[in-house]
């Protein structure tokens, strides 16, 4: 029997779930500018790019969202999320019809990830470059190849749904290369991945593994797997085009099995999911195959009816494999009403078509199979045998049994008509020796079982929902008479209360009076408090102010110190003294000039103390200071020793960095990390540290007072000496709750 063996062309066309728009929408608002907002931004523009329909408003939603989370990526120098949005933006330009820029933004992510050795993005960009590239001939062999190149990336980087992915379009691209043995492998590691991770929408593997096993000649598996696929699909309420599919497969199946009436009822199913979504090509095939079924029944008058209604409303055009379809079913169609001029009209098309498509799996049988009966049937033995021999070869290399069964039949009914009895006897045989391998009577006695079993669940499920229903009914009765005796209740109450609210009303009265006398006294009290406060921020800022002043009078004291000094050594110490002095002065200072007497703006701070610094050295202007400060407000105990540390590199750099080349440049970096984590880095381009230095085994006081301000902030030090030097501390910030709390 023909069957229309390109059932899952429209596959690829099904709608992806998307998250739900709201919940999105939420976590976006609760996150700040950090690499989890960027992926929610990412997510948002995915959802828009596969929002159901084609409209212009989606397209620039999913432009502008994307466009947002390149922004915040390249802030954070977060390359992953750097790397998606290149892909997505390729995806939009995609969906818009500019497949050139598309394709060189696809090509660019490629590169973008393989820079970064990003596996999982450089998998996602494999992938998409593989959309590029039909599912026919050369480019299905492109396409094939692409998807394997990004299946062991997946692996690798542990994302074990998008390898499981990955694998089922892979047995679905093999599978349309009628290779069914590996896509069948491929599809049953695809489906013990999603089983390992709990993954619960599986129901296109399912789909899949039945339609492979029907073609295989399986009919077991064929049926347990389609019927696997409806139930799961319910399950998930998935209501996508991949519905369609899993219905029109099944489909296929019943009729493999001579089950006219299940093959129709899903026929129907899929053909109103396909109406749904306006999907033509989808509504084509299944109509095709709903004709094919009605051939089966022998009802060539009806068959012929519903395929020219079928060809009128939808002309295959351009479309090569409807349009070999088309006249292949009319040609048999003819052929069942014994009507044979008619017929070799589309026959004569077909074998026109033979040259490019009769020797090609996918359109062989349609192509072969109608020539191969007219010339049987107009007594043109002879011309029937290269179709023939083409149609056995091409369906023992693919191992399909029904195209190998029914070829088997029909080329002993040839040879006994031609007189070669043996040929006949030998051709009939290796038909019954297959037919009995797909119809053999414990098959049928499972495929019973498993219909069976499927509609036992089906009733338990409807018992359950007639439950559920009564349920429900006999809740909203019983809720009908609470309502009933409640406003009967609340009747007698409303009687009750309105004779008690006259006795209320006289001591509410009285407690008025009461309640308004010590509000007055709350107001003074609270008037009091304020004026404390205020007093108390005053003493704040006039500590700070004087402990500044103390400050600069002690730096004034060693500045006089140093005039009595000639010792070098002496007066570098003093010199040092200064400035980590005068670190922690600026800091007293920014906190009395501030409205805020608890927290430092380190942004501000740090651009004052590097300048301080930069004149106290008198450096030259060949000694460049790069800042890079984001604007964040620490506690006063963090920006003491944060401020005594940068006091200590940037003294360091600028007086031993560039001794012999006088000239280089001080990077200051303090950007922020994950978990609310902070990296200070002092970086120079000069000479570096000598070999051997350590850190912890020095006698340095700079060094060890860098390594003690680190300790005290809780946080890790650590020293880069490649290119220069780079001083590195990180920290997490301290939760700054009140001014009490940072005075305790």
């Amino acid at each position: 029997m023909l069957i229309l063996l390109f059932a899952s062309a429209f596959n690829t066309i099904c709608a992806q779930s998307v998250p739900h728009l709201k919940t999105l929408r939420q976590k976006l608002a609760e996150n700040k500018a950090d690499t989890v907002k960027a992926d929610l931004l990412l997510e948002l523009g995915r959802y828009y790019l596969n929002k159901p329909g084609e409209l212009t408003s989606d397209m620039d939603s999913a432009f502008l969202f994307n466009k947002q989370a390149r922004q915040l990526s390249t802030t954070l120098k977060y390359t992953a999320g750097i790397s998606q949005s290149m892909v997505l933006e390729s995806q939009v330009y995609r969906e818009k019809g500019d497949n050139i820029k598309a394709k060189k933004l696809t090509q660019h992510a490629l590169q973008y990830a393989q820079k970064y050795h990003l596996l999982k993005q450089t998998a996602d960009s494999w992938l998409a470059l593989s959309d590029f590239y039909g599912i026919e001939n050369d480019e299905l062999a492109e396409r094939i190849k692409l998807t394997e190149m990004a299946i062991p990336l997946y692996e690798r980087a542990g994302y074990k749904k998008e390898q499981a992915d990955s694998l089922k379009s892979l047995g679905d691209y093999y599978h349309l290369q009628a290779d069914n043995a590996k896509a069948l492998k491929l599809l049953e590691q695809s489906l013990n991945i999603y089983t390992s991770i709990r993954y619960k929408e599986i129901q296109g593997v399912y789909d899949l593994l039945g339609y492979l096993n029907a073609r295989t000649g399986n009919d077991v598996l064929a049926l347990k797997y389609g019927l696997l696929a409806v139930k799961t699909a319910g399950q998930v309420k998935d209501t996508t085009m991949q519905l369609c599919t899993i219905y029109n497969r099944l489909a296929i199946t019943y009729n493999g099995l001579k089950k006219a009436d299940e093959a129709y009822y899903y026929y129907q199913k899929a053909l109103g999911v396909a109406q749904r979504y306006k999907a033509v090509d989808a509504i084509q095939q299944i109509k095709f195959n709903q004709i094919i079924l009605m051939m089966g029944i022998h009802k060539p008058g009806q068959s012929l009816k519903e395929l020219t209604e079928v060809v009128t409303k939808y002309p295959p055009n351009q479309n090569t494999r409807l349009k070999i379809t088309s006249l292949s079913l009319f040609a048999k169609i003819y052929m069942d009403m014994k009507q044979l001029p008619k017929a070799k009209r589309f026959v004569d098309s077909l074998l026109y078509y033979y040259t490019d498509f009769g020797k090609e799996f996918g359109y062989a049988p349609f192509v072969n199979e109608p020539i191969i009966r007219y010339y049987f049937l107009s007594g043109q033995l002879a011309g029937a045998y290269p179709y023939l021999k083409t149609n056995d070869s091409l369906a023992r290399l693919r191992h399909n049994l029904t195209t190998i069964a029914a070829n088997e039949l029909m080329w002993s009914k040839v040879d006994s008509v031609s007189g070669k009895l043996t040929g006949a006897l030998q051709h009939y045989q290796q038909y019954k020796k297959v037919s009995d391998s797909l119809k053999n009577i414990d098959q049928k006695k499972q495929i019973s079982t498993l219909q069976y079993q499927f509609d036992i669940d089906n009733k338990n499920r409807d018992i359950l929902v007639l439950k559920q229903n009564g349920l429900l009914q006999k809740n909203r009765i019983n809720r009908e008479m609470a309502i009933r005796n409640i406003v009967l209740g609340g009747l007698v109450i409303l009687m009750i209360f309105l004779g008690l609210v006259y006795s209320r009303y006289n001591v509410k009265k009285r407690s008025n009076i009461l309640l308004t006398q010590k509000q007055n006294e709350i107001n003074n009290q609270n008037q009091v408090l304020v004026k404390l406060l205020n007093e108390k921020e005053w003493l704040l800022k006039e500590i700070h102010h004087r402990v500044k002043n103390n400050l600069q009078i002690v730096i004034s004291l060693l500045n006089t110190q140093s005039a009595y000094l000639e010792n070098e050594d002496a007066l570098q110490a003093i010199k040092n003294s200064q400035h980590r002095m005068h670190a922690m002065s600026l800091i007293h200072q920014k906190l009395y000039q501030s409205d805020n007497v608890g927290t430092i703006d380190m942004s501000v701070y740090i651009h004052e103390l590097v300048e301080y610094l930069s004149e106290s050295f008198n450096r030259d202007k060949n000694v460049v200071m790069n800042i890079n400060v984001i604007p964040v407000k620490l506690a006063v105990s963090q920006a003491v020793p944060l401020g005594l540390i940068l006091n200590e590199a940037i003294s360091n750099a600028i007086k031993y960095a560039f001794k012999e080349t006088g000239k280089g440049s001080i990077d200051i970096k303090l950007q922020p990390l994950q978990n609310e984590k902070y990296l200070l880095c002092i970086a120079d381009n000069g000479r570096g540290l000598p070999d051997g230095f350590d850190p912890y085994n020095i006698s340095s006081l700079g060094m060890s007072l860098m390594l003690g301000l680190c300790q005290q902030l809780d946080g890790e030090f650590f020293l880069e000496n490649s290119s220069g030097l780079r001083v590195c501390v990180t920290f997490k910030a301290m939760e700054f709750n009140n001014l009490g709390a940072e005075i305790s």
